[in-house]
């Protein structure tokens, strides 16, 4: 029997007789056959798990893959160890996931007993900021799958999360100024940040294009979610999401610095850190997210902060384009 197995560790955990393939190389290389083999299954569970407690738990794992290996085994049970220490879902010659223990979770004969695996650094750390927030009156539903930890995160290069941000910033005021009435020159943006310019999105070119209002309703909360990415980079001090983010902070770590002196200067905040802010992210979007409609956010929070916050750092750890990029809190089992 050949099985694969999908680790979302960074590094090789070796099993004698496997091959091993990486997503991502030290020096950036990406890996576009085994990239499109995780779109295709995600595609696949999406398909066929709709109805499992525990897909959007596959869904997230299958989103941070690190390394892919092929293994041919007489039964499942032969490489559990192995399994369990490299953090993997295994799929069969069948093509059915199935969890480090064997037991099928996605795909004919799936059960209800499986589960996604987790380090327990990433639990403990969920359980301890829901703590934090319940001590603000703010109860997150049960369900949310804890974010990845330190040892599973891969993070965007520190230049070109000041691309984003710089992009971002200049959208917004692109955006605000399209609803005041007085659009600005948005050529004289381009020859002052030509590398973030020629980031924007396709969403964000559109808006450009266009000068559509619909777009601008969207893209005017671009300095929240630039917020967030600075204060990754430590040159933002990010409050609570009672209250915005501090936009001259803001404008002035990112738009207010020529590309030159800016982008090199960016360093990426440890990941324990980040992976805090984004569990806190994750948490609040979920409260956020499965609220009564209508009643009064918890704790006061500004849901579309949180929303642009969230955002951000789903991007920041993942690999998928800025417009592609799911909100949608993972649930588990």
């Amino acid at each position: 029997m050949v099985l694969h197995g999908y680790s979302t560790l960074l590094e090789e955990v070796p099993l004698p007789g496997a091959t091993a393939r990486r997503l991502v190389t030290p020096e950036g290389l990406r890996n576009d056959d085994l990239g499109q083999r995780l779109a295709d299954l995600r595609d696949r569970v999406e398909e066929e798990g709709d109805r499992s407690p525990v897909v959007g738990g596959v869904l997230d794992h299958l989103r941070h893959v690190q390394w892919h290996y092929t293994v041919e085994v007489a039964d499942p049970s032969q490489c559990h160890d192995w399994a369990e220490e490299s953090q993997v879902l295994l799929e069969n010659e069948s093509g059915a996931i199935l969890d480090p223990d064997g037991r099928v979770i996605i795909g004919k004969g799936a059960g209800d007993t499986g589960r996604v695996p987790l380090q327990h650094d990433a639990v403990e750390r969920a359980a301890r900021i829901r703590r934090d927030l319940a001590a603000r009156d703010i109860i997150v539903p049960d369900g949310a799958l804890p974010v990845r930890s330190p040892q599973e995160v891969r993070l965007r290069r520190p230049d070109l999360v000041g691309r984003r941000a710089v992009a971002l910033v200049f959208t917004a005021d692109f955006a605000i100024s399209i609803l005041e009435g007085q659009p600005l020159n948005w050529r004289a943006m381009a020859g002052v940040f030509p590398l973030s310019f020629g980031d924007r999105t396709p969403i964000e070119l559109e808006l450009f294009e266009t000068e559509d209002e619909r777009l601008a309703q969207r893209l005017k909360w671009g300095y929240e979610a630039a917020a967030a990415l600075l204060a990754m980079c430590g040159r933002v001090n990010l409050v609570f999401p009672t209250d915005f983010a501090d936009q001259g902070q803001v404008w002035n770590s990112s738009v207010g610095v020529e590309e030159p002196v800016l982008l090199p200067s960016l360093e990426l905040l440890p990941k324990e850190e980040i992976c805090e802010a984004w569990e806190r992210a994750r948490a609040l979007h979920h409260a956020m997210t499965l609220r009564t409609p209508g009643v009064r956010s918890p704790g006061g929070v500004d849901p579309q902060i949180v929303r642009q916050r969230y955002r951000a750092l789903e991007w920041l750890t993942g690999d998928e384009p800025w417009d592609d990029v799911s909100i949608d809190v993972p649930v588990w089992a």
